[in-house]
Parts: C-alpha cells; structure tokens; sequence
C-alpha cells in the first residue's frame, strides 16, 4: 500500500519532469504563456489557457466523486436500466443545452460569471452574485469528503485494513464520529482532529495548486484527470476478475424496470444527477470559458466534455457493480442471505463503507486496491474544487480590478482557502456529516436548479439565439475543422430545448422538491438543522431579487444585432 501510493504520488511530477528534459534536450525554450499585458500597459485582455488545458478544466470539473459512487447508487435505487435511460434523456434534452449557453456566454464576454451577467443585463447581475454565494457554501463541505477520502488512503496502507470485520463502525466512529442517529438533545459538537487534520491536507494542495496561476493549475489538472481514468481502468480490470461480479454487472445493464419510467421520483432522480454532476448553473463554465481563446470551438468542447462525463459515471458502473456484486457473494457463501440491489442501496455509504468493505476481498492486492480506490475518490474530487475555487477567485479578482486594487494573486489564494479552511471546520464535529447533507440539500440542490432555470430565462429574454449562433459562427470561422464557421444545428431542437425543456425540467424539479421538504423535513434530522438549511438558501435566493431591484433600469453593454453581423 505505500509503494502504492508513493508512486501514485510521485508519477505526476517525474512526467512533467521528464517532459521539460526532452524539452531541453531538443533545444526547446520555455513555454511562451499566453498571457494578456498587464493592466498598466493599456491591455484589458484577459489571461488565456491553450484549448486543450480548458478541455482538462471542464473534464476535471465534470468528473467528480458522484460519478463513481452516487451514479450506482441510483441505478440501484431507481430500476437499473430504466434510470440510465431517464438519465441519457435528461442529458439530451436538459444538461447539455444549459452547459452549451454557458460555454458560449463566457467565452463571449471573456467576463467572470456576475461580469458576464451584468453586461448581458444588470438586472441579472443578482444572479451572479447568487452563485457566488453558493459556492461559498459548496466549496467548503465539499473537501470534507475529499477529508474523508485522505483518510482512508491513510487507513490502507495499513495491514490488514483497519475496517476489516466492520467497515460501517469504522466510518461512524473512525472516520465521523458521530452521534449514530440519536439527536435529541445535541448539537454539532467537538471538532475531530484526524479529520481537521486531514482537511488542512487537502487545503494545502489545493492552495499550491491554484496559487501560482493558471499555467501550474492547468500541468495539476492533466495529472488529476487523467490519474483518475487510468486508475478506473485498473480498478475494472480486476474487478470484473471477482467472484460474483457477473451478477453486479447483471444487474446494472441487464435489468430493466419499465415501471419505474412512470414515477416522478425517479425522473427527478435522473434530471438531478446530470445537473450535478455537469453543474451548469453555478456559473463556473462561464468563468473557464472567458479564458480560453476567442477562437476556440466550444460547442465541440461541450459535447466531449458531456460524453466523456456521462462515460465515466458509465463505465465506472462497472467497476463498482462488479464489487458490490462480489460483497453480496461473500456475504451469502459465508451463510448470510443479500442480493446485489440491496448492497446497492447502500447510499452515501456506497463508498465509504460498502465498497471500503470490497476491498478486504482482494487477497493479497488489497491495499494496493484500497490505495488506488481512494485514490481515485480524491484525485475526482480535486479537480471540481480547482474550478469551483478558481471560479472564486477569478470573482474577486475581477473586483478588485475594477476597483484599480492590485494584489499578487498568491495572496489573494491563500486568505481565500484559509478562510475556506475555517468555514469547513464545523463539517469536521459530532454532526459535520448531517450538516453536510442539509447545505448540499437546501442550497446547493435548489439553487441549482433554479440558476439553470433563470439563465435559460436570461439566454431566451436578453442574449438571443442569433447572438449565440453568430457568435459560435464568428468564432469558429477559418478553423481548420471549420473554415465557413460552425453552424449549431438542428436549430428547432436547441431552441426548443433552451426555450421549454431546461427551464420546465428544472422548475419543475425545484417546486417538487420544496413541496416534498414542506411535508417531510428532510431526512428527519433535528429543527435547529432544517433552519440553518433554509437559511443558506434564503441567503443566495435573496440575492437574484434584489439584484434585479437595483439593476432593473440598467442598459445592457451587449452590441446590437445588426452591429454583431456587420462584423
């Protein structure tokens, strides 16, 4: 399990290290950055990333850790084959014309996500400032679980695993310890160090990371995007090898639950996770997008990064059905009685406790499994925090310019992730785990939906389908693929979709969610929980009315059509 992860660890660097030899060797000089002037010499372009560096950025912000162990659990939960057929039909018709808008609406600004709002319409500036918010929320919680994950890779390089015997104990009281499902009468709690600790680790990477600009974030990403495909791959190969994995992949691809296409629950299931999982509408494509080239083709870009996503959640099924199908195995040749669905019904605990639970099963390679596994968790992870905290940086940064304020950006990183650091702390108590669960509902949940929803309003009322389609046009033209410019085609369907489907699907969505909640408080947890969850969202819904309020007799900075296609 060391060996393991040492060379997990060191592989990146000897690459790039590597690379810049052979560089030299052939008399190569250092990489030109393709970076605007300075702001002082009269420039106001902005810092640009090669194409193939923004496609890794959008990849490693798709692909996190839903796609490995969420996507499963819900093919488990909803029907099997009946979910992945929602949940392509959701992609079709929802996701990716609402991904497509913001690539498009970035890359056109060459604006962070409330600057690109603003010029499109002031009055949409609020929703902007919305999503800023969230993420200050989202960031935060989410490297808890990245928390989790260094602490299992930790966990496997011990002999034998520490969760041998109770894989379930060893997350309660190891990894969370936490109050095991009594509440009366408590609140958060104490602070678990291993798990502070394990979040100050993660922050540091990140923090190195980010700080020194986009030409060092973009040499992380390739390792952390494809670390993760690599590591899948291995991980497949010897699973599919284990006792009853036949039976797993069985039922992931070989059933077919017609009756549960008639259930609401399941289609908001389906619709969800590829709004999560692509996240359009938390303005983070229109920020990587105003950097890469104004010459680049994002509609192609939106659909690798669309396929390649939905592919991964795909292709990673596999893998994982064929673990669960060898932990129902093992249970029943020891004497117990379990089925492969209802191991996959496992929840969050998929992969903290039911598959933590597989890699016992490995013999000798189990540590080198577990390694590559949690690996695999955190390296996902990582990449959707870069975007989500360069999305916030380049927020700040943009205000600070516009308000003649200069600061290394190496600073501004640092206070910024510190903070950060601070505000997951409360994650890290007694009760960080339901915490966790509630801020992920309540704010990231419905305000997702909702900014999906309004920035299709936005496209449709105040950006236009002729904008778009000249601007994809203009962009694209004397490409070597596309020497007359692209032509997003069939137009019927993308306005269609923009048009009644992103903003339905996803109202729709948020409506049924916030009746369910007022039914049923969400997973029962106690009230001082439910309020703090609806308090962060009322936080960032109060953003998008007040915004319109003050900005609604502002003029939009957009040139006009006839401008646009006399260029």
């Amino acid at each position: 399990g060391v060996i393991t992860l040492l060379v997990l660890l060191l592989a990146g660097p000897l690459v790039w290290l590597l690379v810049a030899l052979v560089k030299k060797i052939r008399g190569g000089t250092e990489e030109t950055r393709e970076v605007a002037p300075a702001a002082n010499e009269g420039a106001s372009e902005r810092e640009e990333v090669k194409g193939i560096d923004y496609l890794m950025g959008l990849l490693g912000y798709a692909i996190g850790i839903g796609n490995l162990w969420r996507f499963p659990y819900l093919v488990g939960k909803w029907g099997g084959g009946a979910f992945v057929l929602a949940y392509l039909v959701c992609l079709v018709f929802v996701a990716i014309p609402a991904y497509l808008i913001e690539m498009v609406m970035g890359q056109y600004t060459r604006k962070s996500t409330i600057d690109c709002f603003k010029m499109i319409h002031p009055r949409w500036t609020g929703l902007g400032f919305g999503q800023v918010i969230m993420l200050f929320w989202v960031i935060p919680y989410y490297n808890v679980l990245l928390a989790y994950a260094c602490i299992y890779i930790a966990g496997s390089l011990s002999d034998p695993l520490p969760w041998i015997g109770d894989s379930a104990k060893y997350w309660n009281v190891n990894v969370l310890n936490n109050y095991a499902g009594n509440y009366d009468g408590v609140g958060l709690g104490g602070i678990h160090w291993q798990l502070a600790v394990a979040l100050l680790v993660v922050w540091l990477i990140i923090a190195f990371s980010v700080a020194f600009g986009k030409q060092i974030l973009a040499k992380v990403t390739w390792v952390t995007v494809l670390g993760p495909v690599f590591l899948l791959i291995v991980l497949l190969v010897r699973s599919v090898m284990l006792d009853g994995a036949a039976d797993g992949i069985k039922f992931y691809i070989g059933k077919f639950d017609g009756e549960m296409l008639g259930k609401l629950d399941m289609w908001a299931a389906a619709c969800g996770q590829i709004l999560f999982s692509l996240s359009p509408g938390m303005g983070t494509a229109i920020t990587l997008s105003s950097f890469t080239k104004p010459k680049e083709d994002v509609v192609k870009t939106c659909f690798i990064v669309s396929i390649c996503n939905s592919a991964f959640s795909l292709v990673g099924g596999f893998a994982i059905f064929s673990i669960v199908g060898n932990i129902a195995y093992n249970i029943n040749a020891a004497g117990g009685s379990t089925t492969v669905a209802e191991q996959a019904r496992a929840g969050t605990g998929l992969a903290f406790i039911a598959i933590a639970q597989g890699m016992t099963t490995f013999g000798d390679g189990t540590n080198v499994m577990s390694v590559l596994f949690f690996m695999v968790l955190l390296t996902l992870g990582l990449d959707s925090t870069f975007a989500w905290v360069e999305t916030f940086m380049a927020s700040i940064e943009d205000y600070l310019e516009r308000a003649g304020v200069r600061v290394q950006r190496w600073k501004i990183v640092m206070v910024s992730c510190s903070i950060f650091y601070a505000c997951g702390l409360p994650y890290c108590t007694r009760m960080g785990n339901e915490l966790l669960d509630t801020i992920d509902h309540y704010v990231v949940a419905y305000f997702l939906l909702l900014g999906v929803a309004l920035e299709a309003v936005l496209f449709m009322v105040n950006f236009g389908w002729r904008r778009l389609a000249v601007s994809v046009k203009r962009a694209t033209f004397g490409n070597p693929a596309t020497p007359d410019g692209r032509k997003v085609s069939p137009e019927l369907f993308w306005q269609f979709c923009l048009a009644v489907t992103v903003p339905v699907m996803s109202l729709f969505l948020f409506v049924y969610m916030l009746q369910a909640d007022f039914q049923t408080p969400y997973e029962g947890y106690p009230d001082w929980l439910q309020g703090i969850g609806w308090f962060g969202l009322s936080l960032v819904l109060a953003a998008v009315p007040i915004g319109a309020v003050l900005n609604w007799n502002g003029k939009s900075e957009l040139p006009t059509m006839e401008e646009e296609e006399e260029c």
